[in-house]
């Protein structure tokens, strides 16, 4: 006999036997609720999505982010280190500044083409460059990241068209269409 917390419990009152059962389902119950919606999710599968490596360049990386959710819609160079290029290349970020559009201006004096790719890795979607045509006829070069097609634009019509491009409000064909595209040599 076993005495627990007042009672008495003798060997008549237990017995132990085998069984088998066959069970067609069990069912369980976790003990624990995972939320499968986080910042962390979310930000990792906008990154897996958007990442790529060209065709063309096994090398290179890009991150093709959607231009309304990439942190920097538009990049701002100077074709050459001309100190005549600096004040436009100012101006002209600037005026992305003042129209709401985050921007970054390279200045430094790497080739264009390892400038363009750097912006490409980190998801800006458009560039501006700022060239020797653009002293005599004060316009500049367009380049979309995904096709690597440029335009070429008057400075006034960059901030709009840059807006319109990140909002939606326009298209990059809709942009050939009335610009000129600058054919790659």
């Amino acid at each position: 006999a076993v005495e627990l917390e007042g009672f008495t419990v003798t060997k008549e009152m237990v017995s132990f036997k085998k069984e088998k059962k066959m069970k067609f389902e069990e069912k369980f119950l976790p003990s624990v609720i995972e939320p499968s919606f986080g910042m962390g999710r979310i930000l990792y599968a906008l990154l897996e999505h958007s990442f790529y490596v060209p065709e063309d360049n096994k090398e290179a990386v890009v991150m093709r982010f959607n231009a309304n959710v990439a942190p920097v819609k538009c990049a701002v160079f100077n074709l050459q280190s001309n100190g005549d290029f600096l004040p436009v290349v100012r101006q002209v970020a600037a005026s992305l500044t003042a129209a709401g559009l985050s921007n970054k201006t390279d200045t430094s004096g790497q080739s264009i083409g390892k400038r363009y790719a750097r912006t490409d890795e980190v998801g800006t979607p458009y560039g501006v460059t700022v060239d020797f045509d653009t002293l005599k006829d004060n316009t500049v070069t367009l380049r979309e990241r995904d096709s690597q097609s440029q335009l070429r634009v008057p400075i006034a019509d960059i901030p709009p068209l840059v807006t319109g491009l990140v909002k939606g409000w326009e298209t990059w064909a809709k942009a050939s269409a009335k610009y000129p595209v600058v054919e790659r040599a």
